[in-house]
């Protein structure tokens, strides 16, 4: 799926869709049987909806997440607009054509210099997270050698008790695996600062996903600015700029189109059982409102392709991304504006994760009220401008 050559690309996509097809029945049946096993477990056991119970887990409120979805509507002909950019004179653009692009001069990034540029940017925050991420290299928390057995993305498993983690990945030199490291550095500084607090372990806390993402890729989003603002090649800028965007795609668009099949397919498997044709169209229907009918075909079965959707104990494992992605943007402004005091006051925030719901300790640390709407409109009023600046280098 990442060939350099298009034919190859489409190819393997085409082949992958087909096989899909083939067990698309066993898969509708698991599906099925997880949506009625939740239904019923949030209706006869915890007394409250799915999604409800999900929120609870999270710390935040429905309120919350309803404000993120008005931003992202509000916002989302600027999208769709960065969506346009990439048929580049063609009429129209497939979800596989917008996931593959391929970026002229798209450097590739030797593990070293990643290395360099996590601790360049980690230090621009403050000394102690790049000395954190130093010595996770030099003490080899992270396993990064690209072996044929090693799923895709990354994975960081805390040791509280030692306050070290450790990492695995596949590092090929992409910024999408640099971003990766980082992303699984920020889970490690998270970690690293959760165990200062004696009740940590797997066993008396839960770690909210809603702080764990916003601590992982304010990482990611740290290093790529970073890596935006000292490089002198208008094409790597541009590059940068490109991957940036579409990985807004990702965190916005497509993880919207996952909560809203998740949370219409729930509802609609409370009676009887979905066949795959219509756990189909509800997928596709879900991709339409969330890349606003820009695209001329949208991803397929994707409630196959995504893990997510079958890890039976944790129902909506996506919203939180789209959370964390936008909390991001806001931080890196708090950090710009107040350089000597967000570092004590962001560790706290971290130590602090599970003690108190979400919004409460964003406030208590932050003083930022998350469920108002202009918090989440100025997260893409920063994402527009990194359009913009894209659009006037091409």
């Amino acid at each position: 799926m990442n060939s350099d050559n298009e034919k190859e690309r489409v190819k393997v996509f085409e082949s992958l869709t087909c096989a899909l097809h083939k067990e698309k029945e066993i898969f509708a049946t698991v599906l099925n049987q997880i949506g009625r096993l939740r239904n019923t477990k949030g209706n006869e056991l915890e007394d409250r909806e799915i999604l409800a119970s999900s929120l609870h887990a999270n710390g935040i409120s429905e309120t919350v997440l309803l404000q993120i979805w008005n931003a992202t509507e509000e916002n989302l002909d600027k999208l769709v607009s960065a969506l346009n950019v990439y048929k580049k004179g063609k009429i129209s653009i497939t979800w596989h054509e917008i996931m593959t692009v391929k970026e002229n001069n798209e450097a590739i990034i030797p593990f070293s210099v990643a290395v360099q540029n996590i601790y360049g940017a980690f230090k621009n925050i403050d000394e102690e997270l790049a000395e954190l991420a130093r010595n996770a290299i030099e003490s080899g928390w992270v396993d990064a050698e690209p072996r044929e057995n090693k799923p895709p993305g990354g994975f960081c498993a805390p040791f509280f008790s030692e306050k070290e983690s450790r990492i695995s990945m596949r590092y090929d030199g992409s910024i999408d695996s640099v971003r990766i490291l980082a992303h699984e550095l920020g889970h490690a500084w998270h970690f690293y600062n959760m165990s200062f607090e004696q009740s940590s372990s797997f066993l008396d806390d839960y770690l909210p996903m809603s702080t764990a993402e916003s601590a992982s890729i304010f990482f990611e989003t740290l290093l790529i600015n970073y890596l935006i603002q000292t490089t002198d090649s208008i094409d790597i800028k541009k590059s940068l700029l490109s991957w940036k965007i579409r990985n807004c795609f990702n965190y916005v668009m497509a993880i919207r189109a996952s909560f809203e099949f998740e949370k219409n397919f729930y509802e609609k498997c409370k009676e009887s059982p979905i066949s795959a044709d219509e756990i189909e169209k509800i997928s596709i229907v879900a991709q339409e409102k969330a890349y606003g009918n820009a695209l001329s075909e949208y991803q397929p079965f994707v409630w196959m392709k995504y893990v997510q959707f079958y890890i039976a104990d944790v129902p909506f494992y996506n919203y939180p991304y789209t959370f964390g992605y936008l909390v991001s943007f806001s931080l890196l402004e708090i950090a710009k504006e107040n350089k000597s005091t967000f570092h004590s006051k962001f560790k706290e925030f971290l130590r602090e994760n599970g003690k108190a719901p979400v919004e409460e300790l964003i406030k208590k640390h932050f003083e930022i009220d998350i469920t108002s709407y202009a918090f989440w409109d100025k997260a893409f009023k920063q994402i527009s401008k990194d359009i913009d600046a894209y659009l006037r280098l091409i």
